[in-house]
């Protein structure tokens, strides 16, 4: 399995943002961490709801590499709304002649990654491809490039100035905010572990166009579920939220998020953004945010992340840099094979980079374990609160309670806020 990492310095301006990993589907359970122990299972009640201006919610934007700050945009990525164009480009090697036409690898790609940003996006985000019919050669062997998921930064940058020198002759660069180069899958010397997405330092500009970054797809065909969905993310600046655990631990990639979220595992079985990441991509506004910011008890009704309309995230500031998030998380559209449904609890921190855990899906079943076959992280498959079931923060500061779901898939939540100094006497 692919999975990246954060950008390092290598010549050309060069930077690897992805430091991938295949491997299969794993049912073994790690070690449940963070909050276990900490859900409560209580019933409350109290008066109707009233959230504070969202502006007291956003979490402000850090200098780590992808910071899930929402209080603006980092200039050097493009952002997905609106149409967006993108290019591919394929390139085969003379130590190998193509066993597969460009057609049938656009296929592997295309229009399933079109069709997932725009059900994650209700429509508003609209990716369109131009693929160059044929393949175009490179100068060099594929062997002589060394490519492999940890890739030598100087074989790397050689294959990136060769790469856009074969393709500027066959094609404008004018107008594409995406670009993917392609690597002949069969060709021997394509480690399909290297998928990544690269930028570059200083942007280098082909026919006028200043390229940040570019994709470099090694995919063997049929190529690993959702994986261009998971590098398109990093182009628009969202983060890895999987562990990459040292060289030679056996400790799991998923304990952060386990199924929820691409960005997390391409694999997994609820692929669809968080709602914080749809914030921040601007494919929900601040009038479906609701930021809890008071002492006393609150109602508030989620309309689930998978469908257009309604409210999408509740937002309590626990810190400077930190927030909790709640969503509703249902098995429909890109999350039609989720284990479980329910209302969904997670830490999300601005200041933790790409690859460093900037998002924790709380645990609310600390005690079990859902879908050992399928789950990338069976732990966390059962996570969402379900009606009767409450998350209290460790400091006591706050509770969630689900308390019920109407028939249109909306699920109604009381939030219990003490504040910090009833906090601090508990």
């Amino acid at each position: 399995m692919r999975r990246s990492g954060n950008p390092s310095g290598v010549p050309s301006g060069a930077a690897d943002s992805i430091r991938g990993r295949r491997r299969t589907l794993r049912s073994a359970a790690a070690a449940v961490a963070g909050f276990a122990g900490l859900v409560a299972w209580t019933l409350m009640t109290g008066p109707a709801a009233h959230a504070s201006a969202v502006g007291a919610c956003l979490l402000p934007r850090t200098s780590v590499h992808h910071s899930e700050g929402v209080d603006g945009w980092e200039s050097g990525y493009a952002r997905p709304l609106g149409d967006v164009n993108a290019l591919m480009v394929f390139l085969s090697f003379p130590d190998a002649r193509p066993e597969l036409t460009p057609q049938e690898v656009l296929a592997d790609h295309f229009p399933a990654t079109t069709r997932f940003f725009d059900r994650a996006s209700y429509g508003r985000f609209r990716l369109h491809v131009h693929a160059v019919q044929r393949w175009l050669r490179m100068p060099r062997p594929s062997t002589e490039y060394v490519i492999n998921r940890d890739w030598d930064a100087t074989d790397r940058t050689d294959y990136l100035r060769d790469a856009l020198r074969v393709a500027d002759p066959a094609v404008d660069f004018r107008g594409y905010d995406v670009v993917y180069l392609v690597a002949d899958p069969d060709a021997p010397g394509v480690d399909s572990d290297a998928t990544k997405v690269v930028n570059l330092a200083t942007p280098l500009t082909v026919d006028g166009n200043p390229l940040h970054r570019l994709v470099t797809v090694f995919e063997r065909h049929p190529p690993d579920r959702n994986v261009l969905a998971h590098e398109t993310g990093h182009v628009f600046d969202l983060p890895d939220l999987y562990y990459r655990p040292p060289a030679g631990s056996n400790a799991d990639w998923d304990t952060h998020v386990g199924d929820w979220d691409l960005m997390g595992s391409q694999f997994g079985l609820a692929p669809e953004p968080f709602a914080w990441h749809k914030w921040k991509l601007g494919w929900i506004g601040a009038d479906q945010v609701g930021c809890v910011s008071r002492t006393g008890v609150t109602y508030h009704d989620l309309s689930p992340d998978e469908t257009p309309g309604g409210t999408k995230l509740l937002v309590l500031r626990t810190g400077a840099d930190e927030v909790l998030a709640v969503e509703a998380r249902t098995a429909t559209g890109n999350d039609a094979a989720a284990c479980t449904q329910g209302v969904l609890v997670y830490r999300v921190r601005s200041d933790r980079e790409s690859g460093d855990g900037p998002i924790d899906v709380v645990d609310g079943h600390p005690g079990t374990s859902a879908c050992p076959a399928t789950s990338v992280y069976p732990p966390l498959a059962d996570a969402p609160l379900g009606v009767g079931d409450s998350y209290a923060l460790p400091d006591g500061s706050a509770q969630i309670t689900v308390t019920g779901r109407a028939s249109d898939g909306t699920w109604t939540v009381r939030v219990t806020e003490r504040g910090p100094d009833a906090a601090r006497r508990s």
